[in-house]
């Protein structure tokens, strides 16, 4: 009878390795998700990064779209990635100390992805895209990146605003003035989707260098982080620099400061939208923004 019951153990045995096998193949299929698409067109001339909390499903999906139609995307987490996936060529992170060494601590991953562009002089211009911003096609975001593909403007945003009389009401202005920037040259964008050239970026270092001197100079309960905010400070330094700063063609384009619901993509689908701000959750009505189809 002893043969039977050795029998039983390689059998019991057997069954656990092949269910420990499918499930680690599994997580690993997840993990590489952004690679299993087809390869990439290799003639790009754009740069993406998506801004993100975590490396989500939603999040890797969209980086895959980007990549598909030969974008060289990226994604900058406001954590680890590591925690969340074993492949990370395509996802970036700048830890809490670097962005200490320049006194950052506010806007997270706008912070993290500053620090990291500071060294990336091969970048002249990148596209920055929060992770709630979506598309019916990603098609529709090659069109807007080639329509700027030959302007050598070093902001492009959704909007800008200066500080003047009728813009006093915006809720991000500093209430503390400093004579490094100078009330006179305050400005605001909206950047849930921009763009900046590498000249904006060496002027965004500067300004973040300025800041922290400074604040040394400063009690901290005197200081007004609003200078940190980054829909205040991008514009702002560039404006300091009289770098160019100029609004893209939003035409397809819907914006909301809160999330949009199915019926507001709906209405938006039918006025001949076809990129969205802000969706937080699977539309069914965008279904296809993560598919990979010829144009």
């Amino acid at each position: 009878m002893w043969y039977r019951y050795i029998i039983g153990v390689i059998l019991i045995f057997t069954i656990y390795f092949l269910l420990y096998y499918f499930q680690v193949h599994s997580s690993f299929a997840t993990n590489l998700l952004f690679y299993s698409f087809s390869k990439k067109d290799q003639t790009s001339r754009h740069t993406a990064i998506i801004l993100a909390k975590t490396p989500s499903v939603r999040v890797l999906k969209h980086l895959n779209a980007l990549i598909h139609v030969g974008v060289d995307a990226f994604v900058m987490c406001d954590e680890q990635p590591s925690k969340y996936t074993n492949e990370t060529n395509r996802l970036l992170y700048v830890n809490d100390e670097s962005l200490a060494q320049y006194g950052l601590n506010r806007n997270r991953v706008w912070d993290r992805v500053f620090v990291w562009l500071y060294h990336q002089i091969s970048i002249d211009y990148v596209w920055l895209m929060e992770d709630d911003l979506t598309w019916t096609n990603v098609h529709h975001m090659v069109d807007l990146f080639d329509k700027y593909a030959n302007n050598s403007a070093d902001l492009l945003s959704r909007n800008i605003i200066y500080r003047n009389p009728g813009t006093l009401g915006w809720m991000w202005w500093p209430k503390v003035f400093l004579k490094i920037l100078p009330e006179n040259k305050w400005s605001g964008s909206l950047n849930m989707l921009s763009r900046v050239s590498r000249r904006l970026i060496n002027a965004h270092q500067y300004y973040v260098q300025q800041l922290l001197s400074e604040r040394k100079k400063l009690n901290l309960t005197q200081f007004d982080n609003n200078y940190y905010y980054q829909e205040f400070l991008i514009p702002t330094v560039g404006h300091m620099f009289n770098l160019t700063m100029l609004i893209y063609d939003h035409s397809k384009m819907d914006v909301f400061f809160l999330a949009l619901t199915e019926n507001n993509i709906r209405d938006s689908l039918a006025n001949g939208k076809r990129i969205f701000h802000a969706v937080k959750h699977d539309s069914p009505l965008l279904i296809n923004a993560t598919v990979i189809k010829k144009k």
